[in-house]
């Protein structure tokens, strides 16, 4: 111990700013910061204050976190957390380890990308942008933040990667692929809802934005095990009464989302659809 706190057991050496260690009780640890592997050796004891500190968690090992942070530089960990800040400032997007090293991860080949020269074809562009629009632009204000840290122009869609992300912490969680999935299902929604009701939908309005947060909310559960069950009350007969081409639309919605989850939404969920889709269908047939 040096005043009072306690050591950490360096048990490998990165590079001059990542160290693998152990805490006393055995717990695998890696810790970021600047000279803190310098003319060190496995076996030394180090101070952690003032060092990040990260643990294993989820898809990273400890193993993997140190590599993850010792391909990055200092100064793109630095800006990795401003990023990570913003989004929580102005989405409210909870900070974590697990948010933060995807986010890095990210931003340290995306500079690399810029600086080799090499462009990418970044997806969901435009579904990204009508779907979340708050997260697109956080997203863009992320790459304008990252250009003027780190002195380099990044690809322009950039913002798109970095959007995705900002979704994934609020709504998926852990898995970028689901929130990838979650974005298909729900551009296909509409896809879908336009040609079987035969016109287009304006998906910028308030009556979309508050159904793709039905969406959202219903893909995260069916995800999670967590779906509505047994609230004896028929929604779907009320919606079938009084706007049965709406009810029509959520059964088939429900194999859309069905074949992207990889599972079967309950009856009562499909109901509840039903009755998100009825308010769309009403306010989209017959505004005011």
């Amino acid at each position: 111990m040096r005043g009072g706190r306690a050591t950490v057991t360096i048990r490998r050496i990165y590079n001059n700013n990542v160290v693998l260690g152990a805490d006393p009780d055995g717990t695998e640890v890696v810790l970021l910061g600047k000279g803190l592997g310098f003319q060190r050796k496995p076996g030394d004891r180090v101070d952690p204050a003032g060092a990040q500190r990260f643990v294993a968690q989820g898809p990273y090992k400890a193993a993997a976190v140190a590599t993850l942070l010792s391909d990055a530089t200092l100064e793109e960990a630095a800006t990795a957390r401003d990023i990570v800040a913003l989004a929580h400032e102005r989405l409210r997007v909870p900070v974590s380890q697990g948010f933060l090293l995807p986010v890095l991860d990210h931003l340290s080949f995306a500079v690399r990308r810029a600086r080799e020269g090499v462009k990418v074809d970044i997806p969901l562009r435009w579904e990204v942008a009508q779907l979340y629009p708050r997260e697109a632009e956080v997203g863009r204000e992320a790459v304008a933040l990252a250009g003027d840290r780190l002195r380099v122009r990044l690809q322009e869609d950039e913002w798109v990667a970095f959007a995705l992300h900002f979704i994934n912490q609020q709504w998926v969680g852990g898995d970028l692929s689901k929130t990838v999935a979650m974005t298909d299902a729900i551009t296909g929604t509409f896809a879908l809802l336009e040609e079987l009701w035969g016109r287009p939908l304006d998906q910028t309005s308030v009556s979309s934005a508050r159904f793709v947060t039905h969406l959202r909310y219903l893909f995260v559960r069916a995800i999670e095990g967590r779906q509505l069950v047994g609230s004896g009350i028929d929604v779907m007969g009320a919606v079938q009464s009084v706007y049965p081409e709406a009810a029509e639309a959520a059964r088939r919605v429900a194999q859309l989302i069905d074949a992207s989850v990889k599972g079967s939404l309950t009856t009562e969920e499909v109901a509840y659809l039903a009755l998100h889709t009825g308010r769309l269908y009403a306010e989209v047939h017959y505004p005011g």
